[in-house]
């Protein structure tokens, strides 16, 4: 077992338990045909560390988030909104501040995405960057796919996220998160958002 499916399996063990709503609402994983299939059609090869995502589960329904309010991308709908993150205005924006042209939507939460970036070739793993809604500006925010889901299965398991009244996640210490985040990721971003994580 990888060090990503070990995350993933810890994840869905804490939501199963404490959030079955969450749980539930994950779809299932698909098949490697089946993502080949998909991605056939994407001029880009993806990081092996994203078909071993979508191995496990298929997305996540919008009102459920595996990251605080973001949700997890169904394959198809990734392709559809990488289609408008690497259009040509956008690609000419992040070469021209030499950050990765091409990226990979994973996870969104109204035009805020955490993607990986994308080339001709290959890789097993790249960094996780966070894309922000008003200017689409690049942040490393974690080292790879698996050092993200080593955080939040340790954010989990430190008792860093809860249930409102409505049954949607949220952070109860994003200055703890920050910590996590960054000791799987020290490579990162000091801060992600204002509040410290």
């Amino acid at each position: 077992m990888s060090s990503l499916t070990t995350a993933l399996a810890e994840i869905r063990a804490w939501l199963l338990e404490h959030a079955p709503r969450q749980a539930s609402s994950l779809a299932p994983g698909l098949s490697l045909p089946e993502i080949q299939a998909r991605l056939r059609s994407f001029p880009f090869a993806v990081p092996r560390e994203v078909y071993d995502l979508y191995l496990w589960r298929n997305g996540s329904g919008e009102e459920a988030g595996l990251f605080v309010y973001h949700h997890f991308l169904d394959l198809d709908l990734a392709l559809t909104d990488a289609a408008l993150l690497n259009d040509d205005f956008w690609v000419q924006a992040r070469t021209q501040e030499q950050q990765p042209a091409h990226v990979f939507p994973l996870f969104d939460f109204d035009g805020e995405y955490f993607v990986v970036p994308v080339t001709e070739t290959a890789v097993q793993a790249a960094p996780v960057f966070h894309v922000g809604c008003d200017d689409g500006a690049l942040t490393r925010a974690f080292s790879s796919l698996t050092g993200m889901m080593q955080a939040i299965a340790a954010s989990y398991q430190a008792g860093l996220y809860t249930l409102d009244g409505e049954g949607y996640l949220h952070l109860t210490d994003p200055q703890k998160f920050g910590e996590i985040r960054r000791q799987y990721n020290p490579d990162t971003a000091p801060r992600l958002y204002a509040e410290g994580w």
